[in-house]
């Protein structure tokens, strides 16, 4: 009887260990998983910027990255049918519904944006329009075919957007920029992270990245210039009071980019495509985890 207990227990144990590694490999297929990555990051921002969470503006930037993430894959089928050939089958089979929720969810958030504060549409505008040049061919021309620009592109975006939606509400010019500092460095080594894991394709595709256009090693060295920077910015927050209890995280996030920046640039790394989401994206996860901590602490 004790056997037959014991049996079914690891047999369930099993089933909920294959189903979840389903789920996870799955997520980040969709735009599920960076969508969470946005609401991360605004609330990460909203913490360090006004020390506190504005969860409605966390939902609609939700909703946000979901749709531009969703819709630029859509319209990149093609060159990542070599990247991840997995993502590729997933969208073609849902191309209409991805569609459909992506313009929804973007329409939802940009009438509560408007609902609130008219400045809020100017910020959540921003994404689809960057989307838009980043992505559309205009007379086959597109700024991510320039060298470097996808990866300015896109951490632009994403840093302007995290750094002044909490500007609106709370107007502090110097606060914000440096803000803007952090989230640009941090999510253009993001960026040319994930061109180690693409850089076949981006070949191909003609997509100048600094992996493509510079190598492996080269860009490695370039990134660890990069995020030694973030040294420099704290000592600048520090020197300027602000943000002052959470320095300790920037700290902790410089380390860790020294860490995924080892890994990833290893020529006998073995990762899976999915542990870049994770250990790269996710990154925001725990800063934001973190940055809640810290206030809940310092309250």
């Amino acid at each position: 009887m004790n056997i037959t207990k014991v049996e079914r227990a690891k047999s369930s144990l099993i089933k909920l260990y294959n189903a979840l590694r389903i789920y996870f490999e799955l997520l980040p297929l969709t735009a599920v998983f960076i969508a969470i990555v946005g609401a991360a990051v605004i609330s990460f921002s909203f913490l360090l910027f006004m020390d506190t969470v504005m969860w409605d503006m966390t939902v609609c930037t939700f909703l946000i990255t979901f749709s531009v993430y969703s819709l630029n894959r859509l319209t990149d089928i093609e060159e990542d049918a070599s990247n991840m050939p997995e993502r590729v089958a997933f969208l073609s089979q849902k191309k209409d519904v991805i569609l459909i929720l992506s313009i929804t969810s973007y329409l939802i958030a940009l009438i509560v944006g408007a609902l609130k504060n008219m400045y809020i549409v100017l910020v959540f505008l921003t994404p689809l329009l960057i989307g838009i040049i980043y992505s559309i061919k205009i007379s086959s021309f597109r700024i991510k075919n320039i060298f470097a620009m996808k990866n300015v592109s896109v951490a632009f975006s994403w840093a302007f957007s995290s750094s002044f939606l909490p500007y609106v509400f709370y107007p502090n010019i110097s606060v914000a920029l440096m803000l803007f500092i952090f989230l640009f460095i941090k999510c253009f080594m993001d960026t040319v992270v994930f061109d180690i894991r693409d850089i076949e394709g981006d070949r191909i595709s003609g997509v100048k990245t600094l992996p493509v256009v510079l190598g492996i090693k080269r860009t490695r060295n370039v990134l660890l210039a990069v995020n030694s920077f973030l040294l420099i910015w704290v000592l600048v927050c520090y020197l300027m009071g602000i943000f002052i209890p959470y320095l300790p995280i920037a700290i902790f996030s410089t380390i860790y980019g020294y860490w995924y920046i080892s890994v990833f640039f290893r020529e006998e790394n073995k990762k899976g495509k999915y542990d870049y989401d994770y250990l790269v994206d996710g990154e925001f996860i725990i800063l934001a985890i973190l940055a809640a901590f810290v206030h809940i602490m310092v309250t």
